[in-house]
């Protein structure tokens, strides 16, 4: 599963021998699935041009938002299948890189309505449907410097502590040319920081969107600073491959992209 994900101690590891552990890894992971991998290859410029939404569950979320995305091209992940007994939308794409959540949710996950569904290669054999995408998540000790980009997804997807961050790199690759992120709030009341340890954040929102929220352990806080990175990263990257992102969400901390009014955008349907 990861040093990262499972071990509180991390954080003192040498630079050097942490990248060089997961480097390896995904090299590994990549020799031994190439077949599994390339699936994701036809999914290359599959949407060239297009526009689609990537959905977070920050608290700024509202149903009726998504009831008004049932035409567009959207990205959602992690437990947004709680919110589905609310409406009759549904996410295009559905992406979850967290371990625990994966295995805590496998059956509401194997459930999910979607087109297409991205999983890290570690969980293949919990996920047997033809619906389902694995990738290889490629983690590196980036802070403060830039974080791992991705322009090829079928080699690896980099991390960057926020599964909107991977979800962005994937739509990137399908051809999307114009991306909106909404519900995206980037803001928690307590946060995990770079050196690995949690820090309280008062003035931050509690809980995730619509009753989305439980107790997280030390190694599943939001890793804030390191998040921020990946998302200006992103907004560098994005631009020189001709694609432009949007925050569309209402209100929250992230600063990284453009902002636009959700509700002054043209949608289909």
């Amino acid at each position: 599963m990861g040093i990262l994900s499972y071990t509180k101690g991390w954080p003192r590891l040498n630079k050097t021998i942490y990248n060089i552990i997961y480097s390896r890894r995904a090299r590994k992971q990549q020799k031994s699935n190439k077949k599994l991998l390339e699936q994701i290859k036809t999914l290359k410029n599959i949407h060239s041009g297009k526009r689609c939404f990537i959905i977070g569950t920050g608290p700024s979320l509202r149903i009726e938002d998504l009831e008004l995305l049932k035409e567009e091209f959207t990205f959602a992940s992690n437990r947004i299948f709680e919110l589905f007994d609310k409406t009759y939308w549904r996410p295009t794409f559905y992406v979850c890189q967290d371990h625990l959540i994966i295995d805590k949710y496998t059956n509401q996950i194997n459930a999910m309505e979607c087109k297409i569904g991205f999983l890290p290669i570690e969980h293949q054999d919990a996920f047997d449907s033809d619906m389902f995408r694995f990738f290889v998540l490629k983690e590196k000790f980036f802070y403060p410097n830039d974080a791992p980009f991705s322009i090829d997804v079928s080699k690896f997807i980099g991390q960057g502590y926020t599964v909107t961050y991977g979800a962005i790199q994937l739509a990137v690759y399908m051809g999307f040319t114009e991306i909106y992120l909404l519900g995206v709030d980037h803001n928690y009341n307590i946060i995990r920081n770079a050196k690995g340890k949690p820090v309280k954040r008062s003035e931050s929102r509690i809980n995730y969107s619509l009753g989305i929220s439980e107790f997280l352990p030390i190694q599943n806080l939001p890793r804030i600073e390191e998040s921020t990175i990946a998302y200006e990263t992103a907004e560098k990257i994005s631009r020189k491959q001709g694609v432009r992102i949007f925050n569309a969400t209402r209100g929250g901390k992230l600063d990284a992209f453009e902002r636009v009014d959700f509700d002054l955008l043209k949608l289909n349907g």
